[in-house]
C-alpha cells in the first residue's frame, strides 16, 4: 500500500501522472456496501466558467450534436446551424472551429453573455449573431480539448444539461448554491437575472464592501452544516468572485473561528495577494490532495478556481484541463478514497456561445401554453427565467465509468437534488416546476453495476507552453468564403435508460381548426415540450407535463391562407412529432403506441367526418 507521502507526490505529479498510473488507479472497483447511491461517501463540485455544450462537445461522438437529426428549423426554413447576420436576411454564420494550433482561440475574449432579455427576441433560436456577434458559432474539437474528449469517453458526459438562468455568472451560481436566484423565495431583485456582487473577487472578507446587500435565504451549505453533514469549499485567495456563500449574510462579518467561515471563506495555504495573478490553482490543488490523501475528504466539498484556471474567456479552456486533470490525480491518488466518491464537472454558463438545443422554459402566460405544475416561481418581468443554454457536464466515478452519455433534462438544481438523493437534506428554495421537469443525476450512475474498463487520459503536462505560444497567433474569425456544416466523429456511445415515456397526438375536431395537441406522460419524470410552426413566425409555445399527467390545448389554425397547418413538437431526448395538414373538412388523427417488449411501434389511424 502506498503511503501518505506517495499520494500525495503522485497528486502533485498531477499531468504526468495522468497516462499511466492514473488511468490504473481508476479502474480500482467502486465501494459497493449497498449497491445504491448510499455508497456515495463523498461528492465533489468543480463548476467552470462560461462554456457551451455545442462549443466543446458538439463535434463528440454519440451526443446530440452537430449530427442531430432532430435538429430545430428556424422559420426561415433554414437549420438552426444556419444562424442570420441579421432579422430577415439570408447570410448566415454556420458553426466553424476555433483551431487552438493555428489561432490564439484559448485566449480569446468573453461575448455579450448578459440577461437574454425580452423573450421575443429567442423565441425562434436565430438570434445569436445580431446579439453575441460571429464568434458565437464558434467551436473546438478534440484536437483542441484532447483531455476532456477523452474523459468523455472515459466516464459519463450529460448532453442535456442547461444552465439555470439563460444569463451570467452570479444567478447561475446562486442556483447551484441555494437552488434559486431568489425568485422563489420571494426576492426579485436584479440578482435574478444579473451579476450583483460587491466587487470583492478575492477570498479575502475584510475586502467584502459594507453596505452591499446580502442575501437573505438560506443556502445549502447551511442546511448541510444544520444537518451535521460534513462540507467544505476550497479557493485561492484569487477565486475570481465565484464563490457565491460570500454574498450571503450569513458568510459575512465573521470571527475566524466560526464554523462557516472555516468551510466556506476561508482560503486554502500558500495563497496571498502576493501570488494570486501567478496562480494556476496549484495551491488549491495541494490541499485538496492533501485531504484526499488523509482519508478527511468532507461529504460534499465546493472546488472553485483561480482565475486562470476556470476556463472563462479569456482564460484558456487548456488551463481548465489541467487544473481538472491534476484535481482527478489527487483523487486517484488515494484509489480507496476515489471509490467512494462522485466528481461533478460542470460550467456555470454558456458565455455567448452558440448551443443548437432551445432551452425549455415555462409557459407564462395562457398564450404561450400551459403547464400542469405552478410556474410563479419561475417569470422574471413577464418573462421566463430559465431554463438557459446547454453546457458541459461530465460525471467522473467508479459508477459512471465506460463513456456513457445520460441525455436526461438537468440543471443546476439537479446537482443539489443529487445531494438530497444521497444524504436526505431537502432545498425548499427549488421552484416546483424545476423539480418537475430536471432530473436529479441518479440516471447517470450504475451504483449495482460493475463496468472494469481502463479509462485511457492523456498527459496535460505540456499544456503550459501550447498556451502561451497559442495566445501570440492571430484571433479566430469565421470565413464567409469556405463555410460548411460541422461534422461529429463517427461512431456512437452507450446511452444510460431514460425515465420518458411520452406520447403527443393531434386532433382536427372543428372545421377549419383549431388543432387539439394532447401530451401524455406515462413516464417516470415531468417532461417539457416545445411546439414550433414551420415557415410561420407564429409560437412558439411551451408546455409542460408531470409524470404520469395528460394535458390538452389547443393551437390557432390555419396559419396560411390555405387553411394548412405544419408544426414540430419537441420534448426531452430528441422527441419529436410532426403534423401538417389543412384544417378544412376532414377530422384526421394519427395515435402512436410503444410496445417495449416486443421493440415494436404501433399506428393508429382515424378520420371521424362524417
Amino acid at each position: 500500500m502506498p503511503s501518505r507521502r506517495g499520494f500525495i507526490a503522485a497528486a502533485a505529479a498531477g499531468a504526468a501522472f495522468l497516462p499511466g498510473a492514473l488511468a490504473q488507479a481508476l479502474t480500482v472497483p467502486a465501494r459497493r456496501v449497498h449497491g445504491t447511491i448510499q455508497d456515495v461517501e463523498h461528492v465533489v463540485i468543480l463548476m467552470q466558467e462560461n462554456r457551451a455544450f455545442d462549443h466543446y462537445f458538439g463535434t463528440l461522438r454519440g451526443v446530440r450534436g452537430y449530427d442531430d437529426p432532430c435538429a430545430l428549423s428556424l422559420p426561415s426554413g433554414s437549420s438552426v446551424f444556419h444562424q442570420p447576420v441579421a432579422p430577415g436576411v439570408a447570410e448566415a454564420v454556420l458553426p466553424f472551429r476555433l483551431n487552438s494550433q493555428t489561432t490564439s482561440a484559448e485566449c480569446m475574449a468573453s461575448l455579450d453573455h448578459s440577461w437574454k432579455g425580452q423573450h421575443s427576441l429567442w423565441r425562434n433560436h436565430d438570434a445569436w449573431v445580431p446579439v453575441k456577434g460571429p464568434l458565437t458559432m464558434g467551436y473546438f474539437t478534440r484536437e483542441d480539448i484532447p483531455f476532456y474528449y477523452a474523459l468523455a469517453d472515459a466516464f459519463t458526459i450529460c448532453d442535456a444539461y442547461h444552465c439555470s438562468v439563460f444569463g451570467p455568472t452570479n444567478p447561475n451560481r446562486l442556483f447551484l448554491f441555494s437552488g434559486t436566484s431568489g425568485l422563489s423565495v420571494g426576492q426579485s431583485g436584479v440578482q435574478v437575472a444579473a451579476n450583483a456582487d460587491d466587487g470583492n473577487w478575492t477570498a479575502d472578507p475584510s475586502r467584502d464592501v459594507a453596505d452591499f446587500e446580502a442575501y437573505g435565504w438560506t443556502t445549502y451549505a447551511e442546511r448541510l452544516q444544520n444537518a451535521g453533514i460534513s462540507w467544505k469549499l476550497y479557493q485561492e485567495f484569487d477565486n475570481f468572485g465565484d464563490n457565491s456563500l460570500a454574498f450571503f449574510k450569513a458568510f459575512r462579518g465573521l470571527a475566524s473561528d466560526h464554523p462557516l467561515y472555516a468551510r466556506g471563506r476561508a482560503w486554502v495555504d500558500g495563497s496571498g495577494p502576493w501570488n494570486a495573478d501567478a496562480s494556476h490553482g496549484e495551491h488549491l490543488i495541494a490541499a485538496f490532495a492533501q485531504d484526499v490523501a488523509a482519508d478527511r475528504l468532507a461529504q460534499v466539498s465546493w472546488l472553485v478556481a483561480p482565475t486562470k484556471a476556470c476556463e472563462h474567456p479569456d482564460a484558456s479552456p487548456g488551463y481548465g484541463e489541467a487544473f481538472t486533470a491534476r484535481l482527478i490525480a489527487a483523487l486517484a491518488a488515494n484509489p480507496a478514497v476515489f471509490a467512494k466518491t462522485v466528481f461533478i464537472l460542470n460550467y456555470d454558463e454558456n458565455d455567448g456561445f452558440f448551443d443548437h438545443v432551445p432551452p425549455p422554459t415555462p409557459a407564462t402566460t395562457p398564450e404561450l401554453g400551459a403547464s400542469t405544475v405552478a410556474v410563479g416561481d419561475e417569470v422574471y418581468g413577464g418573462q421566463p427565467v430559465g431554463l438557459g443554454p446547454r453546457v458541459p457536464m461530465i460525471l467522473v466515478s467508479p459508477w459512471s465509468r465506460g463513456g456513457w452519455v445520460d441525455s436526461q433534462l438537468f440543471d443546476h438544481t439537479s446537482v443539489l437534488r443529487f445531494l438530497e438523493a444521497r444524504f436526505g437534506v431537502i432545498e425548499p428554495n427549488i421552484s416546483a416546476w424545476r423539480r418537475a421537469v430536471t432530473g436529479d443525476l441518479t440516471s447517470a450512475f450504475d451504483f449495482a453495476g460493475v463496468d472494469p474498463t481502463p479509462p485511457r487520459l492523456p498527459s496535460t503536462e505540456a499544456v503550459a507552453a501550447q498556451v502561451e505560444a497559442a495566445c501570440r497567433l492571430s484571433g479566430p474569425k469565421p470565413d464567409p468564403a469556405v463555410q460548411a456544416p460541422p461534422r461529429q466523429e463517427p461512431g456512437q456511445r452507450p446511452a444510460r435508460a431514460l425515465p420518458y415515456v411520452l406520447h403527443v397526438r393531434a386532433e382536427i375536431t372543428e372545421t377549419g381548426g383549431p388543432v387539439a395537441l394532447t401530451f401524455e406522460n406515462a413516464g417516470a419524470a415531468g417532461a417539457h415540450f416545445t411546439v414550433h410552426a414551420k415557415g410561420s413566425f407564429a409560437g412558439p409555445w411551451y408546455y409542460t407535463v408531470e409524470a404520469g399527467k395528460t394535458l390538452t390545448a389547443k393551437l390557432p389554425a390555419p396559419w396560411n391562407t390555405a387553411g394548412g397547418y405544419d408544426f414540430t413538437v419537441f420534448g426531452p431526448n430528441g422527441f419529436q412529432r410532426a403534423f401538417r395538414g389543412r384544417a378544412v373538412a376532414a377530422k384526421p388523427g394519427v395515435f402512436i403506441a410503444y410496445r417495449p417488449q416486443a421493440r415494436q411501434i404501433l399506428l393508429r389511424l382515424s378520420n371521424t367526418t362524417n
